[in-house]
């Protein structure tokens, strides 16, 4: 089940399993993941959030509608036997967004053979790229990710001495191609945004030529995302 805010109260917590089961099969049935769902609740209002994923290309705004129009329908018909939903609620349904932070198992194993930025505590073994670097996610089980394709982070230049000496240390050692990296030794593991495969994604999907902004260094990088807020 994808992680998930619960309240403490009994009937809601049997509400937020049946929407939770609902959820995972509207998602699934119109050709999607489910990344997560949370439960929350802000004054009177409780809020669903919900983060799909489309293991065939990005998530866009239309898809994000279609699945909020599905569940909230779905939804609709059971609401008045779930006390959680008494009362006004927030549908919020939402991509993960290009550099979406890792945080569960779920997640791990969802975004295999995605690349990823990885931070460790100590050296892991991924000289001549140290405790910062990018890799392609093969898998994860036992506790331990298995990664290929290291490559370093890109970094803005700097005149430092040290870290002209660091570079060539670096470039003196052989490059890693394959590592096992425990889960307890990762600081924080998130997506890697691959620019120029998103612009051709936003372009596939609008049916229009971007090939003359692909130079530009920023893409907005923020979830696509729809709320429905019903009374």
């Amino acid at each position: 089940m994808p992680d998930s805010k619960n309240p403490n109260n009994k009937n809601d917590n049997e509400a937020i399993k049946k929407v939770t089961d609902l959820t995972e099969e509207v998602v699934k049935g119109l050709g999607f993941e489910l990344v997560d769902i949370h439960f929350g609740q802000h004054g009177r209002q409780k809020i669903v959030e919900i983060t799909i994923y489309n293991p065939g290309g990005s998530v866009g705004l239309t898809d994000c509608e279609k699945v909020s129009r599905e569940l909230d329908s779905r939804i609709e018909l059971i609401a008045d036997s779930l006390d959680f939903f008494h009362g006004p609620f927030l549908l919020d349904v939402a991509s993960p967004g290009i550099d979406r932070v890792l945080k569960s198992e779920r997640e791990y194993k969802l975004f295999t053979g995605r690349k990823v930025e990885i931070k460790t505590k100590t050296n892991v073994g991924a000289d001549p790229y140290g405790q910062h670097f990018i890799a392609r996610l093969d898998s994860f089980g036992d506790e331990t990710f298995k990664l290929s394709e290291l490559g370093p982070i890109q970094s803005a230049p700097t005149k430092s001495k040290n870290s002209k000496k660091h570079a060539a240390n670096k470039v003196s050692q052989e490059p890693v191609k394959e590592l096992k990296v425990a889960l307890k030794q990762i600081i924080q593991i998130r997506l890697y945004p691959d620019l120029q495969k998103k612009f051709k994604e936003i372009a596939a999907e609008k049916a229009i030529d971007l090939s003359a902004e692909l130079g530009q260094e920023e893409v907005d990088e923020k979830p696509n995302k729809v709320e429905v807020e019903r009374d």
